[in-house]
């Protein structure tokens, strides 16, 4: 933890996420920013419209079971952004081309977010009201701050 200051508050997009459940590319860096959130070093935030999604990608890959007891994980260790008509709206009105993207910058700058962790090319150069990086970017940086 970052000495003397509140744990780094970290939103995790769908596609990191779904980067550590499908064994896909980027999921070394996935899993060690997961294991940052389970061993309290950060604090992991997922929205919930990215629970929804989650799930129903998954079970394609993996199986019904299998991505319900993802989802069951995936619970247990992340705060949930909420989604509402406001951040909706709010999204509307970012200077972001795409819709979704913005949506979750909207509920990361709601919720105090330090970072947006994607795999995202077009969100990470996006104007976003919260830094937005790579998994494996982020990995360093907590490293660097965890010393």
């Amino acid at each position: 933890m970052r000495e003397g200051l509140a744990p780094m508050k970290i939103v995790f997009d769908t596609n990191v996420l779904l980067d550590s459940i499908l064994n896909r590319p980027g999921r070394a860096a996935a899993l060690r920013l997961m294991l940052a959130v389970a061993e309290e070093k950060i604090v992991g935030i997922i929205s919930a419209n990215s629970i929804t999604d989650i799930y129903y990608l998954a079970r394609k890959g993996i199986g019904d079971r299998a991505a319900r007891e993802a989802i069951f994980d995936l619970l247990s260790m992340f705060d949930v952004a909420q989604v509402d008509g406001d951040a909706c709206s709010m999204a509307l009105n970012a200077p972001m081309s795409d819709y979704e993207d913005a949506v979750l910058a909207v509920c990361a700058a709601r919720e105090g977010a330090d970072y947006i962790a994607t795999g995202d090319q077009g969100f990470l150069n996006a104007a976003s009201p919260v830094q937005v990086r790579t998994s494996a970017a982020l990995v360093r940086i907590i490293d660097e701050s965890v010393g």
